[in-house]
């Protein structure tokens, strides 16, 4: 089922999840002896009137790339199509029947495939559904697929090649579980075995890193903004956007002619103020890896692969 929507305001969808936390105290939404939570079934549908260029030349000047002025590039990045599709995601995970608190979820990954180029000003249809619900040993994942299509394209029955982006964002609710199966975890093992690769860059992010993304996205989530609410949060200070770090390591190496997909996995949050070791690394012709990881540390925060076929 489809349900069609206004493209919502991310300021209100905020305030109110913050207003439900304070209810519910983050917790309680699923019992530790869960059976049978359900994930809305409905795909939430908004039009987007399209990227201004006042929007598109932010971006540039927050990762410090070309100009969108129909000579350097013209089509957009996979990030700001996906801060297009972001306050639809956010509508679906505030509505009363989605089963987990919005307020302290834990970004885990992303996988995109940007099918087809999306040129600034272009109108756009967002469909975001949840998927996939299960288990984790530290609570309960579920899965935000979000589907960027053309204009003209029928939300309740797309054709696939009116697909022009197609994202999933796993998010984690700490501490909420789900009776049933857990998936095998092998992050600590990771951490455990990390070598940083060869730096090719050092990244310095000052406090205000997140407001600065929260000026181009409208992502004002208080973890990424507030050194208050990040530590009422469990964390010591705020900590920086998982897709600014997206952003910036996919500035400049992504082709404007879409085609590629990429994917990005978060492991220790980057806290703020802070120096992220960066390295990227071509795997082979069509294939590049990138790293981030605290250099005082030894600590890694994501590791990526794009894709460029």
């Amino acid at each position: 089922m489809v349900t069609r929507i206004e493209m919502p305001e991310l300021s209100s969808l905020y305030g109110q999840a913050v207003l439900g936390a304070a209810r519910s105290k983050l917790g309680g939404r699923l019992s530790t002896k869960g059976t049978g939570p359900e994930l809305p079934r409905r795909t939430l549908a908004a039009q987007h009137l399209g990227v201004s260029v006042e929007q598109a030349d932010r971006y540039r000047r927050l990762f410090g790339g070309e100009a969108f002025d129909g000579a350097h590039r013209s089509a957009l990045p996979s990030v700001l199509v996906h801060i297009i599709g972001f306050p639809v995601q956010m509508a679906l995970m505030s509505e009363a029947d989605f089963p987990l608190p919005l307020m302290g979820l834990v970004h885990l990954s992303n996988t995109v495939e940007h099918l087809r180029p999306i040129a600034v000003q272009t109108p756009v249809q967002v469909l975001v559904t949840a998927a996939n619900l299960r288990a984790h040993r530290r609570g309960t994942q579920v899965d935000i697929v979000v589907t960027v299509l053309e204009d003209s394209a029928d939300p309740e029955d797309p054709a696939e090649q009116a697909v022009l982006w197609r994202g999933v964002s796993t998010y984690l609710s700490r501490g909420i579980h789900l009776a049933g199966e857990v998936e095998a975890d092998t992050s600590a093992v990771a951490r455990k075995d990390f070598i940083p690769p060869v730096k090719t860059a050092s990244w310095r992010l000052g406090a205000g890193a997140g407001r600065s993304y929260a000026a181009v996205s409208g992502d004002y989530n208080p973890i990424h903004v507030s050194n208050l609410a990040a530590k009422a949060l469990g964390m010591p200070s705020a900590i920086v956007h998982g897709m600014y770090a997206a952003g910036r390591m996919l500035e400049g190496r992504e082709p404007e002619a879409a085609g590629h997909h990429w994917s990005i996995e978060f492991e220790a949050p980057i806290t703020l103020p802070t120096t992220v070791a960066f390295a990227a690394q071509r795997l082979d012709a069509d294939t590049l890896a990138f790293t981030g990881w605290n250099p005082r540390k030894s600590r890694r925060h994501f590791s990526a692969e794009l894709h460029l076929r």
